[in-house]
């Protein structure tokens, strides 16, 4: 996941669940990025579902939207 892509992230993360700050979310989106040990429970629980719909929507993305 590159910067920008965690930017973007955290910006639609905040704009559409807000469950967790805008610092805390980036934090974890960096840890994500370089795949460090992550804490998955409590308020990060959300984090990591709006991960998952990401990746997917991506994925998505990519196998029908790029030719």
């Amino acid at each position: 996941m590159t910067e920008n892509e965690q930017a973007a992230f955290v910006e639609a993360y905040s704009r559409n669940v807000a469950m967790v700050g805008d610092s805390d979310v980036a934090k974890f989106v960096g840890r994500y990025a370089r795949d460090e040990e992550l804490e998955y429970s409590g308020d990060y629980t959300s984090i990591m579902d709006a991960l998952g719909m990401w990746n997917e929507g991506a994925k998505w993305a990519l196998e029908n939207l790029a030719d």
